[in-house]
């Protein structure tokens, strides 16, 4: 009697150690399904797939090629991503309607797209308000489009931070406070404010803003200007008509020797600021020695009242037209420009009048980083190919699957994600978005023999 209560106590152990077990492989099947649910990113590009035009094609093509090699990639890793595209052929009101279709589908969880600023308006910018849905746009430039929408998002720097950027690196990485500006009449203004705005507020100077006509023959009367700015400002000394003493007081200042006995050979008038920083004045004095203003500007000279002239141009070739210029007036000391800058064959034909130059730039590919010499490898076995677009397509892509595989799978942890990604390592440059929603992270490039980097810089808060 006894072996069948106990038989029967395992027969029920067993009925109930069943049914726990299939509860538990009913519950890991769950998990396993919400995880591996699909996942689907929105993305509205001009494509005009109904037209013969290559050249309209080629664009956005490009960029959805990057896209789609992002996720070949990423492959089949959970969750699921799947992309939805859409075809704006550059329309507003396509591109609305296609924002405002792909947003009412819950599975769509972010959407990459549209390129143009134009494309970002208040409409799309309350679609994706109301449906808190983040829409990111790879390309677009203009002022006040993220920084003004909460769940629009730039991965490209706007005009506004780059001026700043510039601004902030000049005067805090390099000690300037004195600048001159000389910008193109149109697209150059859109850096100039900025940039003048903001050496303002960190204390610098604006001694001298000038803008000029991209198709105008020279900038003589600017360079006139910049000349009587020196001659009225600046002082002064001829290292050849000082005594030995003091010359011994200037290499005791910390003026290297050799620099002391090349300007004593040139005969050339060399600023007191150039030699001894912002308390020239008191410097000199207490050397004895009586500095004074240029009466004539034809001759050589090294000025010292201006730390840099900053120059947004409108295209590349602009920097053939004011950078002999400068260089024939003794003004080319230190030029600061914009990303329009970046471009390695003009830099060439001009290397001979550039002493000092940098830009700021959102593209520049490290050809030593693993992740970008893995990417041409991999490209090969494909029919794409490797350029700028395609690479602004496969960075935004890859920042959100990167997001994504992180287990963000909603649009509000997408959304939260996107505001704190800070010095993301994407091919053409590092991207942050913490500010504002617009990246304000770029490359700080120089000429040197070719095109290199000098350092990637990011605009605090």
């Amino acid at each position: 009697m006894k072996n069948i209560y106990k038989l029967k106590y395992l027969l029920y152990c067993y009925k109930y150690f069943v049914i726990a077990f299939i509860v538990f492989l009913s519950l890991v099947t769950s998990m396993k399904n919400i995880f591996s649910q699909n996942v689907e990113v929105g993305i509205v590009l001009p494509l005009f797939e109904d037209s013969d035009d290559p050249s309209k094609k080629q664009l956005g093509t490009d960029i959805l090629n990057g896209m789609k090699y992002a996720l070949a990639e990423y492959g089949t890793s959970d969750p699921i991503v799947k992309y939805i595209i859409k075809d704006t052929k550059r329309d507003t009101s396509i591109g609305i309607n296609s924002i405002r279709d792909l947003t009412v589908l819950d599975s769509v969880v972010c959407i990459l797209g549209p390129i143009y600023s134009f494309e970002l308006n208040t409409a799309v910018a309350d679609i994706a308000l109301v449906n808190k849905i983040p829409v990111i746009s790879p390309t677009a430039t203009e002022d006040d489009i993220a920084e003004s929408h909460e769940y629009l998002f730039q991965l490209n720097p706007s005009y506004k931070m780059r001026g700043r950027l510039m601004a902030n690196f000049m005067i805090k990485e390099k000690g300037m406070k004195n600048f001159v500006v000389i910008a193109e009449d149109n697209y150059g203004i859109k850096f100039k404010n900025s940039f003048e705005n903001e050496v303002k507020l960190l204390n610098g100077k604006i001694v001298l803003s000038s803008a000029y006509n991209k198709n105008a023959e020279n900038i003589n009367g600017i360079v006139a200007d910049i000349l009587k700015l020196i001659k009225d400002n600046d002082l002064f000394i001829n290292v050849g008509n000082l005594n030995v003493i003091q010359r011994k007081k200037l290499e005791n200042f910390g003026i290297r020797y050799s620099l002391v006995d090349s300007l004593a050979a040139s005969k050339q008038d060399v600023s007191i600021y150039y030699l001894f920083g912002k308390n020239a004045k008191k410097v000199a004095d207490t050397m004895n020695i009586k500095p004074y203003q240029l009466k004539d500007t034809n001759g050589k000279f090294i000025q010292g009242y201006i730390d840099a002239i900053y120059i947004p141009i409108s295209n590349s070739s602009e920097i053939s037209k004011i950078v002999p210029e400068l260089y024939s007036n003794n003004l080319s000391f230190f030029i600061a420009g914009t990303g329009d800058w970046n471009n390695e064959d003009v830099l060439k034909e001009n290397k001979i009048f550039l002493k000092n130059l940098i830009f700021e730039s959102e593209y520049f590919p490290d050809e030593e980083n693993s992740d970008y010499t893995n990417l041409k490898e991999g490209l090969k076995k494909t029919k794409y190919k490797l350029n700028k677009n395609f690479l602004f397509g496969y960075d935004a892509a890859r920042i959100i699957l990167g997001i994504i595989s992180e287990g963000n799978t909603t649009r509000a942890q997408i959304y939260n994600a996107l505001n704190k990604l800070v010095s993301y390592n994407a091919i053409k440059s590092k991207v942050s978005l913490d500010y504002n929603r617009v990246n304000s992270e770029l490359n700080i490039l120089t000429y040197e023999d070719g095109l290199k980097r000098v350092d990637t810089y990011k605009i605090s808060k």
